[in-house]
């Protein structure tokens, strides 16, 4: 199952895509609402729901898996793998607490997006460039539940020429991973 293909729409869409997720140096996987089916092909992608990295899920350098929220590495520049990957742990635990605490309060959530942020010389998110999926709730949750904890992040000083992280993150009715040996 593809990372996209981890979301089950919860209700039906319309005629409209109920998820856009760009998959890095690929194509767009696309999800429809066509009774909640799957019709991104089968694949062997593996997305575990431990904190050991995943290597080898297609286009991304780690993923993290958690009960409502997956974030995926996409790309680090200028950043040792184990500070990205930490990173990234540190934005799927908040998003997944946001988003829960989202739900308590106004009912399901359910999005996508990715954001790339400009790591500066003090290690400091400098800027940052989003997109996030064109749902009713995605672009409030997109920004208090992940854009502004990523502006929040900083890494170790270094040569700002070229520093960056990029990341995707699906939130809201997660599907278990597949179970492994």
């Amino acid at each position: 199952m593809t990372l996209a293909g981890t979301i089950r729409g919860s209700r039906g869409c319309g005629s409209g895509m109920r998820v856009l997720l760009r998959v890095a140096s690929s194509s767009l996987a696309l999800l429809a609402c066509g009774g909640g089916r799957d019709v991104v092909p089968a694949s062997k992608d593996v997305v575990s729901d431990s904190r050991a990295p995943v290597q080898g899920t297609e286009g991304y350098e780690y993923v993290a898996h958690r009960p409502l929220a997956i974030v995926a590495l996409a790309e680090a520049r200028g950043i040792e793998s184990v500070t990205a990957r930490a990173a990234v742990d540190r934005l799927a635990d908040r998003l997944d607490a946001c988003v829960t605490d989202e739900a308590r309060n106004s009912g399901p959530v359910e999005g996508a997006a990715r954001v790339i942020a400009q790591i500066d010389a003090a290690g400091a998110v400098a800027a940052t460039r989003v997109r996030i999926d064109p749902g009713a709730s995605s672009a409030s949750t997109a920004v208090v539940c992940l854009v502004a904890p990523m502006k929040l992040l900083t890494f170790p000083p270094g040569a700002a020429d070229g520093r960056g992280i990029a990341i995707e993150a699906l939130w809201g009715k997660v599907a278990p991973p597949p179970a492994g040996p």
